[in-house]
């Protein structure tokens, strides 16, 4: 039996903060390592370990939040690393995207060391995290998420069980490909607006409440009515993995792509320019700059 009085977290970053900052709301003990500064986990009431292997070593159950995989490797391997320290039967969640490929070998590895594996793939920005308004989309066994289910649901209330371990990477990917899309599409209207001559705020509330309304044009919308592109909540440099990975799994699979190919042009302009760190809100600009001069809009 699972015991779940300390949660183990490594990587606690833009992502992993409100992570943690959950678990620690919900009552859990949350001993984390990350490379650099943890003082504002620290500050949440988390406790900072030196080590991937101490975590191992201290807590019930270990959560990865990590941005890449080469990030995952040197957390996994070397001395005092997690696969040096993982008890028979330990429970791993990992959170990270990256390749199905290398999901599937990561798991192997852990299994491999005793542990037992759930992938919970995160859908949502971080200010939606720490609102609990993300969902998690679970890969692995179904007995394994009913024992991790309170710390999944002290993540968000949102749990869905996808299937077996790298289902849950795929739904992520169709997700954030849906993101780039909508994002654009929220960018093109909310142009339009302001230069049909309405406040940009306006639009932002009213297309919201109506049929055009979506979770992403309610997060982006208003961020683009207030030029509010940095801070990034969701900067076009973490989505840029995303688009890869979601264009070779559209690929893949052989799938039309007329939006997504669409879109693409877009972010790739953004990621080679000066937008790079502003949040994909600022995808706006570029429209705004693409657009016939002289018919009003925000400049």
């Amino acid at each position: 039996m699972v015991d779940f009085q300390t949660v183990g977290m490594i990587g606690i970053g833009q992502l992993g903060l409100p992570v943690a900052g959950n678990l620690i709301q919900a009552g859990f003990k949350v001993a984390g390592f990350r490379r650099s500064n943890m003082h504002e986990f620290t500050e949440l009431g988390g406790r900072a370990l030196g080590s991937p292997a101490q975590v191992a070593r201290e807590s019930d159950v270990v959560l990865l939040c990590l941005p890449s995989e080469s990030a995952s490797r040197q957390v996994l391997e070397g001395p005092e690393g997690l696969l040096a320290a993982l008890e028979p039967g330990q429970v791993v969640i990992e959170t990270g995207t990256y390749s199905k490929a290398f999901k599937l070998q990561q798991a192997q590895q852990l299994a491999q060391g005793g542990a037992r594996v759930l992938e919970a793939e995160v859908s949502g920005s971080p200010p939606m995290v720490k609102a609990r308004k993300a969902a998690l989309y679970v890969g692995g066994e179904a007995d394994l998420l009913e024992q991790c289910r309170p710390i999944l649901e002290a993540i968000s209330p949102a749990v869905f069980h996808l299937g077996d371990y790298g289902s849950a990477v795929s739904m992520k990917l169709i997700a954030n490909y849906l993101l780039a899309i909508h994002t654009l599409a929220a960018a093109e209207a909310m142009n339009m607006g302001a230069r049909a001559g309405f406040d940009p705020r306006t639009v932002a509330e009213v297309i919201q409440k109506g049929a055009g309304g979506s979770a992403m044009f309610g997060v982006r919308a208003p961020m683009m009515a207030d030029r509010a592109f940095s801070p990034a909540p969701g900067p076009f440099t973490t989505l840029e993995k995303y688009l890869e990975l979601g264009r070779a799994m559209a690929d893949e699979l052989g799938c039309a792509t007329p939006m997504f190919s669409a879109a693409e042009p877009y972010y790739q302009r953004a990621l080679g320019g000066e937008l790079r760190n502003e949040d994909i809100a600022a995808l706006i600009k570029l429209i705004e700059a693409d657009s016939r001069p002289g018919q009003g809009g925000q400049g």
